[in-house]
């Protein structure tokens, strides 16, 4: 997959959520050869009416890989 993908499945997961609306989207790291990347970790920064201190606080992160079943894209959830 490409980065782009990648960026686009992540959004697709957070906007599903509806947690807030986008403001920033980074890419943290990845890992692959090229343009095909394997996986890769998509911070995304957000606001809910203006306000960044919940996106601050509690970062938004979205594992993507590309595998044998496809792409999954799933929050990192941390402990």
């Amino acid at each position: 997959m490409t980065i782009a993908k990648a960026i686009t499945k992540a959004m697709a997961v957070f906007e599903k959520e509806g947690r807030g609306e986008i403001r920033a989207v980074k890419l943290l790291e990845c890992y692959g050869r090229g343009n095909n990347i394997a996986s890769a970790s998509i911070q995304i920064e957000y606001a809910i009416d203006g306000d960044y201190t919940e996106s601050d606080n509690a970062p938004y992160i979205v594992n993507v890989s590309d595998g044998l079943g496809g792409i999954i894209a799933e929050q990192a959830i941390f402990y």
